[in-house]
């Protein structure tokens, strides 16, 4: 999320495409996990923040979350917590008046885990993330945006299509 308001980022084109329809909001935080994103939610939207009828709302982790524990402790969330974050991040949203279906959980993208493989040799570090790994984290994003009643975006199995 950090980079896509860089040129020719995924942000940056939506935000022309609805250029003078919307305003584009990006609250991302390059290497955070939903640990850390619960804990400054708070402070990102509040009732009263100029949300007041937002077209949509997404909640996009779960890239990070699924750092192996043993090699990316630092970023690494077990499953079981990364379920209660993107949980309690949707009772939060509601809370402050975010519209039922106006929120969107979108899974974390699939790795490549031969280019991933080469950056990680490029930072001296050992294979820390595997695409089996996320996909375990995408399918848990899915059954929290059923069972919260949100809308959801599999972007992890859309990508690999």
């Amino acid at each position: 999320i950090d980079f896509s308001f860089q040129q020719g980022g995924w942000g940056a084109s939506l935000a022309d495409m609805l250029v003078r329809k919307c305003d584009i909001l990006n609250r991302g935080f390059s290497g955070y996990n939903t640990r850390w994103a619960k804990i400054i939610l708070p402070r990102l939207v509040r009732k009263g923040s100029g949300l007041d009828s937002p077209v949509a709302v997404t909640i996009f982790f779960g890239a990070n979350d699924s750092a192996l524990k043993d090699e990316n402790p630092k970023q690494h969330v077990p499953l079981e917590e990364f379920v209660a974050n993107l949980r309690s991040m949707v009772r939060y949203l509601r809370s402050v008046d975010v519209p039922e279906g106006r929120l969107i959980l979108i899974t974390p993208p699939p790795l490549c885990e031969a280019a991933w493989a080469q950056e990680c040799l490029q930072q001296g570090c050992k294979l820390n993330r595997l695409n089996s790994v996320v996909g375990e984290y995408a399918r848990a994003c899915l059954q929290v945006a059923q069972d919260c009643g949100a809308d959801a975006l599999d972007l992890w199995t859309l990508m690999q299509k």
